[in-house]
């Protein structure tokens, strides 16, 4: 997830996590993300952002693996999906939808028209 764009997709995941975070203190019960007949909240997600981060840092892994771990995590039928490439694919369109509100700027102001 993270080597394929270099350092703009280690900001893109930053942003994203933080998100999540702030999300998650706003609003913990809202349904982040709802794939495959589950569902995550933003509460579940930013718990399992930090449990899984202090195990990918204690291992030496990046951000990138820390988020893939907590949306598996929250959301296991993914990770029943078979072929490694559906769970590749479906986590991120997870990722995707869950940085949807990010713009370019990762949190700068948006015009709406």
């Amino acid at each position: 997830m993270v080597g394929e764009h270099g350092p703009w997709e280690t900001a893109r995941l930053r942003a994203t996590r933080d998100e999540i975070a702030r999300r998650a203190e706003v609003t913990p019960t809202l349904t982040a993300v709802r794939v495959h007949g589950e569902s995550a909240t933003y509460r579940d997600l930013a718990g399992a952002l930090v449990r899984y981060g202090r195990v990918s840092e204690h291992n030496g892994l990046g951000l990138g693996s820390t988020i893939a771990a907590a949306i598996l995590h929250c959301l296991p039928r993914i990770g029943r999906l078979g072929e490694p490439s559906a769970v590749v694919y479906t986590v991120c369109q997870v990722l995707d939808w869950l940085a949807r509100d990010l713009d370019d700027g990762f949190g700068g102001l948006r015009a709406i028209g």
